[in-house]
């Protein structure tokens, strides 16, 4: 018996031994399928295994694998996505502002135009510092696309790029820019009530892919459940607010700990106030490690559809010599407040707007059936595949109760 397997993938064969990983199989042909962390964990290399057998590799959804991971046991034939092309652009910074205590906005213009779907991320290397992955976002305004990219950004504490921004790294700081990668991706055409999740940061790529949806399909329904560990981390409650105001769309936002002080914001973890999901939904969810395990059980039990970019974030990393320890102390020193400030409560007005009915009350749309599809996409490191998509989004000033329109392709 022959020691060789042929694998077909999009229509181009070759021939590996037996036991060999797939996605080793097909670079050392020749053949491009996109990865990037080649741990299994990312999900930017999975495929659709459509006849034949691997071991290893596997992923929640039935056929789907880590082209990583997967080792050739039979004679393939394996199905990909269509997705951008990876691509590296040099770019700069061009804006940076607070949006939370710890979390940053920062607007980012590349030199050329970059493809991305939503949900998608990329790897930023500024100019003096390391590799890191973030996913794009819209800006608050619903805008997606143009020649700026949005990003939501966590101080860390320790955090070798994080704890420069505002410092270091300002407006004007350069940058190299590469992707896209992921598999958490907005599919379009879809019918199937979406469940968006985005649990800290992790709703950054939630909200881009929240802003396509709307403007693909103004009467698809959809859930939105945005986390935080703690009140003031909550920062996207101008945006909640605006899409708790679309007749499709509920909005459930959630603290982990401490008072909610507000009775639209619930109490506990995303997964505690997930509705009860049908075998035709599709799930996002974006963010905490602990909340994409536990969601993909829920999602598993019902036979839903399901698409994750866990965010695992990096190591602090110790700064080097006696003056930058010196120079990280004085930084986390926390600053004296004047007694005579009063605390001012930013939620209160926005909040105002967003319904406290449970999903399950307000979602009575009847929905289609789907039969059950898709895949489980485990992305990244706190991280960074290919299909070009254009987002149209202008400013409408007189329909304030919409998410604002215009156009452009991705940037």
């Amino acid at each position: 018996m022959s020691n060789f397997r042929t694998v077909s993938v999009k229509g181009r064969t070759f021939r590996v031994r037996a036991g060999d990983v797939l996605l080793d199989g097909a670079l050392a042909n020749g053949v491009e399928i996109p990865y990037d962390c080649r741990a299994g964990t990312c999900g930017t290399c999975m495929v659709h295994v459509a006849k034949g057998q691997t071991v290893c590799g596997e992923t929640h959804t039935q056929g789907m694998v880590h082209a990583c991971q997967a080792r050739v046991v039979s004679d393939l034939e394996v199905e990909m996505e269509d997705v951008p092309e990876i691509d590296t652009a040099r770019a700069r910074l061009v804006g940076l502002r607070e949006l939370a205590p710890d979390i940053m906005e920062l607007m980012i213009a590349p030199e050329k135009s970059i493809s991305y779907l939503p949900g998608q991320y990329f790897r930023f290397t500024f100019n003096g510092f390391p590799a890191r992955a973030y996913s794009p976002t819209a800006s608050f305004d619903g805008r997606i696309g143009g020649r700026v990219i949005h990003l939501n950004i966590k101080r860390v504490r320790g955090g070798r790029l994080t704890s420069a921004l505002g410092t270091s790294i300002r407006p004007g700081h350069r940058l190299r820019i590469q992707g896209p990668y992921g598999h958490a991706f907005l599919r379009p055409g879809g019918s199937g009530r979406l469940i968006l999740a985005g649990s800290g940061t992790g709703f950054a790529p939630i909200w881009a892919i929240a802003s396509v949806a709307l403007r693909e399909s103004r009467e698809r329904p959809i859930v939105v459940i945005a986390g935080a560990r703690r009140l003031p981390a909550l920062y996207m409650t101008p945006v909640l607010a605006q899409l708790a105001r679309l007749p499709n769309v509920t909005v459930i936002p959630t603290v982990e700990e401490g008072p909610a002080n507000h009775p639209s914001i619930r109490s506990g973890r995303i997964e505690a106030h997930m509705p009860t999901l049908t075998a035709s939904d599709v799930v996002y969810a974006c963010g905490s490690p602990r909340m994409v395990s536990a969601l993909a059980g829920l999602v598993e039990q019902a036979g839903a559809t399901f698409y994750a970019d866990p965010f695992e974030s990096a190591p602090a990393e110790e700064p080097a010599g006696l003056l930058g320890k010196l120079k990280t102390l004085v930084a986390r020193r926390p600053q004296p407040q004047s007694s005579s400030e009063t605390p001012i409560d930013p939620f209160e007005k926005v909040l105002s707007l967003v319904p406290t009915q449970s999903a399950d009350e307000e979602m009575r749309t009847q929905r289609p059936h789907e039969p059950r599809r898709g895949a489980l996409a485990t992305d990244r490191e706190h991280s960074p595949s290919r299909m070009p998509q254009r987002a149209v989004l202008a400013d409408q000033a007189n329909q304030q109760d919409r998410l604002r329109k215009g156009a452009g392709q991705f940037a």
